[in-house]
């Protein structure tokens, strides 16, 4: 997908790999996969590097009508009786016509004993001309977008099998089109966008939420003008008879919607990440020769941009092959495993669709209620790219924009509770924006060094990597790291709903003490009251000099002491913008120095003081607090002006006596 700015990306899921049919596959399960939209929504200025604070607003809309169509997918009861081990696609197509004729080799591994039919995915619309094993004829039905076959015999478990299904016709068009064809500067192009469930709109599959084909080959026959892009690695093209044929190989898992083919007059150069061992990551760019120039000035970025990924994170997972970009006819972009399909080249785009191959693609979410793992994740790695590049000019901006629309309505979470509710699942609001701010929250409540590792443990986790993860699975890595528990953060953060708002009132003692007191209300109350570390910065009076501190702050009105050791002039809160929240109000308050003729002796003290108040004050109510700013001890009757503090533990304590005319503040050490 895209993060907050400028386009609108296509978040596809992932993989899983074997070895069969003298081809080395390896072998794992993956069981989901998830489509992420993003469609160019702005001009670009210049290199188009700056946000757009109305991107993730047609993020939602596009994407939900993706999931439109995936609901209304069925998945056929003998999926679950053969794993998809390898296939391999020969296609022919003259992009000047709308028409595709090929054949598809499965090879299909048995599940379940004595297994004598397998399923494919298949519109209507394409012709079935005839389904082979080797030369033998095979029996099928193609009823409701359904292919039947039946094997020539019984198949034991574990034992592989092979199906060719002969087939051609004119693919039918539905969402954003699995199957296109357009043109460019009047030069006619197909492409395919499956976009999560659109492939069995232009070709048999096994169009699964719990198999992924664990190895392919994409072999595309066309006019000689034209070339083909593809995933994997090219191996061969050559000229024959006026006909070119380009050979690709993939040999990573890989879901069924991110197989893509494109097909045009394109010309190709490459980039390299050139890695610390000395070996290098190719980046093949297939692109318009009318855009040649555009093109080559812009996709260096992505240079950086895994760079930055590698070092965050891991090194990308796909490193063996390559990762690459195909122009397409299309506003946007779309994650296809290894080369993504491109509307354009700017600056977010590029580094969204990049992050996807950690975050959607390698590792995918396994149920529609965690939807921000693939789209929070890939929505913050677009923002680290603006942390760490461009010399962090629009970080700042980055973060402002993101966090005003999460606040701009009251309630709303992370989680997704109806998943029947597409407006919901797709809210660019709460599912990318409050989902990449989680993380960013977690970053300042663990720290870079805890926050990063976990990560990395996450998609090194041999149960996740190449499969899919929930949000449990996540969550349990971050506490590992931390070696804390997480479960009030994410019960505030993840399943709560709202942000809290708070209210700073401060003052500075004649020694530089500042007393700060915080106050918070909850925008909504699903959550009473949210713990997090705040930041805050005080300002010298001169502005020359800050200094920081972090108040963890546990409950509504709690007491804290910094020593900053000057002057200060003023208190700013979360001034790097750590925090979904809204700041109500920063008061200086003189009432939480003792300027108001309160006298208390003695002090220091063995446990009992004496209470002198101006005349005519009425205590209504006495509370200690103690160094960490609990409230430790409450009075509402005083007897008298004595204190009895006999049973607390020598230290320093905060006394706060409420009256009929206010408030009065004062510390008490007790010996």
């Amino acid at each position: 997908m895209n993060s907050p700015f400028l386009f609108l990306s296509v978040t596809l899921c992932q993989i899983k790999l074997l070895i069969s049919v003298g081809i080395y596959f390896m072998m794992n399960s993956m069981k989901h996969l998830f489509l992420s939209i993003f469609i160019s929504v702005a001009a670009i200025t210049a290199m188009g590097q700056k946000p757009n604070p109305d991107f993730y607003e047609k993020v939602a809309k596009s994407e939900s009508r993706a999931y439109v169509k995936s609901s209304l997918f069925n998945q056929h009861e003998t999926y679950k009786s053969y794993d998809l081990i390898y296939q391999e696609l020969n296609w022919e197509i003259d992009p000047s016509v709308k028409y595709i004729s090929g054949k598809v080799t499965s090879y299909v591994k048995s599940l379940a004993e004595g297994l004598n039919e397998t399923q494919f995915d298949l519109h209507n619309a394409l012709q079935v001309d005839s389904i082979k094993k080797m030369d033998i004829n095979l029996g099928f039905t193609h009823i409701d977008n359904t292919i039947g076959v039946q094997l020539e015999e019984p198949l034991p478990i574990g034992e592989i099998d092979t199906i060719t299904i002969f087939y051609q016709g004119i693919p039918v068009e539905t969402g954003f089109g699995s199957f296109v064809q357009s043109t460019h500067n009047n030069v006619p192009i197909i492409w395919t966008l499956s976009e999560p469930y659109g492939a069995m709109e232009w070709w048999p599959c096994k169009q699964s939420l719990s198999d992924k084909v664990d190895s392919i080959d994409v072999v595309v026959t066309c006019p000689e003008l034209y070339r083909a892009a593809s995933n994997g690695i090219l191996v061969s093209e050559h000229v024959q008879d006026g006909k070119r044929t380009i050979h690709w190989k993939h040999r990573f898992p890989i879901a069924t919607y991110l197989v893509a083919i494109s097909v045009t007059n394109y010309v190709d150069y490459s980039d390299y990440v050139v890695l610390g061992n000395g070996d290098s990551i190719e980046i093949l760019n297939y692109v318009y020769p009318e855009d040649l120039q555009e093109a080559q000035a812009n996709t260096p970025n992505t240079i950086q941009f895994m760079e930055l990924f590698n070092e965050l994170f891991i090194e990308y997972p796909f490193a063996s092959e390559k990762y690459g970009h195909a122009q397409f006819g299309w506003g946007g972009g779309m994650e296809h495993q290894t080369m993504s399909f491109m509307g354009s080249f700017n600056f977010e785009l590029v580094a969204h669709e990049l992050a996807h191959q950690w975050f959607g693609d390698y590792v995918t979410l396994g149920s529609w209620h965690d939807i921000w793992l693939n789209e929070g994740f890939a929505t913050y790695l677009a923002g680290l790219a603006y942390e760490n590049l461009l010399d962090a000019q629009y970080w700042m901006p980055w973060k402002e924009q993101v966090l005003e629309r999460i606040v701009s309505q009251e309630g709303g979470s992370v989680f997704v509770q109806d998943t029947t509710n597409v407006s919901r699942i797709f809210s660019g609001r709460l599912s990318y924006r409050k989902g990449a701010y989680l993380l960013h929250m977690l970053r300042w409540k663990l720290g870079d060094e805890t926050f990063f590792e976990a990560i990395r443990n996450y998609l090194n986790d041999p149960q996740i990597a190449n499969s899919f993860a929930s949000h449990e699975e996540l969550v349990k890595h971050f506490e590992e790291a931390g070696g804390i528990s997480l479960e009030e953060f994410f019960n505030d953060w993840y399943y709560g709903e709202g942000y809290p708002i708070y209210t700073l009132q401060f003052y500075q003692k004649e020694n530089l003490e500042v007393i700060i007191m915080v106050n918070q209300q909850t925008s909504h109350n699903s959550v009473g009251f949210f713990e997090m570390p705040l930041p805050v910065r005080v300002w010298k009076q001169d502005g020359a000099q800050h200094m920081d501190f972090r108040l963890e702050n546990s409950f509504d009105g709690q007491l804290f002491i910094v020593q900053p050791g000057f002057e200060i002039s003023r208190l700013e809160f979360d001034p790097d913008l750590w925090l979904v929240s809204k700041t109500d109000t920063i008061l200086f308050s003189p009432m939480l120095g003792n300027d108001d003729g309160l006298i208390i002796y003695p002090n220091p003290t063995t446990g009992r003081v004496k209470l002198v108040l101006p005349r005519g004050d009425e205590v209504n109510e006495v509370a200690i607090y103690d160094d960490n700013g609990s409230k430790i001890l409450v009075n509402n009757t005083l007897s008298g002006s004595n204190l009895d503090l006999t049973g607390l533990q020598k230290g320093v304590y905060l006394i706060n006596l409420k009256t009929n005319k206010g408030d009065y503040w004062d510390k008490i050490v007790l010996q």
